[in-house]
């Protein structure tokens, strides 16, 4: 909880810090965002060995901006993630999570009139909504592949780096790699427990098109 409380303020500081620079004409953007998640994992203490997967991340955006350089972005996202294992004899073990997740983002822009780059910064909370698994390994199955999940409630710590292109007339389009770490674990983590850590890593590649309503 202490993690998510300086993830926040950190948040506040960097809206303090942009605030003094020039007001501009309000922008209020909506729109859709739409990628995926490039090796979702959990980070396990004690490790284990995970394969490289992609699934789905998509969802919603609105971005608020009256500074010059500085704005608020807040998104509602359904994000796929999970991990999967393979065995030495090639057996295949795949347990996927479905998000939906709300991250309150610090959007801090430069660059020219039509081409700019931009950094996302700010906590995002989660909540499972479903997970499914296969059948664990016929032979030598970790605890994690029998395990059920225990919090389906997650939040951490998200930011990305993205370019922006805008046109006069079609709205703008947006590249944005984003990294996700997140502070909560799915199985928990006391010293009676199997596992001192479980919590959700991810990075995601997504194309944003936005639409300015006060245009």
């Amino acid at each position: 909880m202490r993690r998510l409380i300086l993830s926040i303020s950190l948040f506040f500081i960097f809206s303090l810090a942009f605030g003094q620079y020039k007001m501009i004409k309000p922008e209020l953007y909506i729109g859709t965002n739409q990628g995926v998640n490039l090796w979702p994992h959990v980070s396990f203490v004690p490790s284990v060995a995970q394969n490289f997967d992609v699934r789905y991340k998509g969802g919603f955006t609105v971005r608020y901006v009256n500074l010059k350089y500085f704005g608020i972005q807040g998104e509602l996202n359904y994000s796929a993630q999970g991990w999967s294992e393979t065995s030495p004899e090639g057996e295949i073990y795949s347990h996927r999570f479905d998000f939906l997740e709300l991250p309150i983002l610090a959007h801090i822009y430069f660059g020219k009139r039509n081409t700019k780059f931009f950094i996302n910064l700010g906590p995002e909370i989660r909540y499972m909504v479903s997970d499914a698994a296969t059948a664990p390994f016929s032979t030598n199955a970790g605890i994690q592949q029998t395990k059920e999940i225990q919090n389906r409630f997650d939040y951490g710590i998200t930011g990305g780096l993205g370019v922006e292109f805008r046109t006069q007339k079609a709205g703008a389009f947006q590249l944005e790699a984003r990294y996700h770490f997140g502070l909560g674990n799915i199985f928990s983590a006391s010293k009676k427990d199997d596992f001192d850590k479980s919590n959700n890593q991810t990075i995601s590649v997504s194309i944003v098109y936005l639409f300015n309503v006060l245009k």
